[in-house]
């Protein structure tokens, strides 16, 4: 769902709940318009909470001797190169049952983990994918 359609759901929900509260109002009974107003609120932030997460990205890279990994939302915000040869990538499982695993890349002491938003089965995917594009030409 884009930002303009989350508005538009977001002004239909409450626009239905406001008539509802006003129902209630000229019922006799007038808390129940604050509390769809919270009702409003409450799915605004929600849907504002999951569409700024599904905006987050990360792009990687591989171009001649240099692995690229840029995070960021809107923008890309960071950037980190790694000499393609030093490269280690590890699917580091967690120590806690029902805890996802973590795939990390990294080279001398800097490293970064990437696929947070991935599934287990898709991390464990990319893994070898990453592992089998820097093995390639080495």
């Amino acid at each position: 769902m884009t930002w303009r359609e989350a508005r538009y759901f977001i002004l239909l929900v409450g626009a239905v709940s406001f008539a509802i509260g006003v129902g209630f109002l000229i019922l006799g009974m007038p808390l129940v318009l604050p509390f769809s107003g919270a009702e409003v609120f409450a799915v605004s932030l929600a849907f504002y909470l999951v569409l700024r997460d599904g905006e987050r990205r990360e792009i990687v890279r591989i171009a001649g001797d240099r692995f690229v990994v840029e995070t960021g939302a809107q923008k890309m915000e960071n950037r980190l190169e790694f000499n393609r040869f030093w490269v280690r990538v590890e699917l580091i499982k967690s120590r806690y049952r029902y805890h996802p695993s973590r795939l990390v890349v990294g080279s001398r002491g800097r490293c970064v983990e990437l696929g947070r938003f991935l599934t287990e089965g898709e991390r464990k995917a990319f893994s070898g994918t990453l592992i089998n594009a820097l093995d390639k030409n080495r």
